[in-house]
């Protein structure tokens, strides 16, 4: 199988050991090139490039944001159901999408699952989200948000560009602090509208779930909506208060996997084709882990079968 590895040295959790030790895996059984990203959506233009270059597999060794940059380069022209396959290898700090795909979080041992999956040929066609602002258009495989969680990752990345690493602890403490130093809690800015048309007040940030889980917290799922699925559209996570027994209460849910659906404090919507976001302000947004603007208004849709996916 004609395979193109696309690597992300920069990674929170891939050293030149982890790339050597999956170079020589890989191309003991695939055909094999690699190519390693030096800058931000350099990925995106490899896997561009790699739809006419008769690649039948494009796999990325990186963290969620890698990933997302390959399909996005996959589908650069739309949704590609006869393209290459997408493949992940972790090598980020929460890898959502290789775990989705029912590979493990140790390098080492999805290594093996791939090459399994790859002779096999276990692969299925999934669903994905796109987002649209003014200044850009942006698929995302399992979420994308806008507003508190958007902002908190805005803040890792500038302590990322300052050489400090990433970590579940960090995140959880820049969470903290972003919630309760930096957020107007008294005054939610956020309006959606539904598929239906219905209007929805008063939310103060916004979760867009293709696929559950929403993120990871070590070895734990966060899974506010856990019915969200590759069967599905999109599913919508609002919280309309930020008082501390609902966060709290919020975040014990997710964290059990207990959907969000009857707590009166979130708006919850399920399975949208298309949501429409306003703010009274620009907010940061992010898809699949990465910040990539501020904008005060924020289109969603659902595309089905858009993209195969190795599982």
């Amino acid at each position: 199988m004609r395979t193109l590895l696309v690597v992300n040295t920069f990674a929170t959790t891939t050293n030149d050991a982890i790339s050597e030790a999956v170079c020589a895996a890989l191309s003991a059984t695939l055909d094999l090139t690699v190519v390693n990203t030096g800058a931000r959506n350099e990925a995106t233009q490899i896997a561009k490039a790699a739809r006419t270059q008769g690649y039948e597999l494009v796999i990325g060794l990186g963290g969620d944001g890698t990933l997302n940059e390959i399909a996005n380069g996959l589908l650069a022209d739309g949704p590609n159901p006869e393209g290459p396959i997408l493949a992940a290898i972790p090598g980020g700090n929460a890898n959502v999408f290789a775990r989705s795909m029912g590979f493990e979080n140790d390098p080492t041992v999805a290594i093996n699952q791939l090459l399994t999956a790859a002779k096999n040929k276990s692969f299925k066609t999934i669903g994905l989200g796109k987002i649209s602002t003014e200044t850009l258009s942006r698929w995302f495989l399992f979420n994308s948000g806008i507003g508190l969680d958007a902002a908190v990752l805005a803040r890792m990345e500038t302590r990322r560009e300052s050489g400090k690493m990433a970590s579940d602890a960090s995140y959880a403490a820049l969470a903290i602090r972003e919630l309760f130093t930096r957020t107007d809690r008294k005054k939610p800015s956020l309006s959606l509208v539904s598929e239906s048309g219905e209007l929805y007040d008063n939310a103060y940030f916004a979760l867009l779930i293709n696929f559950a889980p929403w993120a990871y917290l070590g070895n734990r799922a966060v899974n506010p909506m856990p019915g969200a699925g590759h069967e599905s559209a999109l599913d919508v996570y609002a919280p309309t208060t930020l008082s501390v027994p609902a966060m709290f209460r919020l975040v014990r849910r997710a964290i059990a996997g207990v959907s969000a659906q009857d707590d009166k404090s979130v708006i919850t919507l399920v399975d949208q084709k298309r949501i429409q976001i306003t703010a009274k302000r620009p907010l940061w947004v992010q898809v699949d882990g990465d910040v990539v603007t501020q904008t005060s208004e924020l289109t969603a849709v659902h595309i089905p079968n858009a993209l195969r996916v190795l599982v």
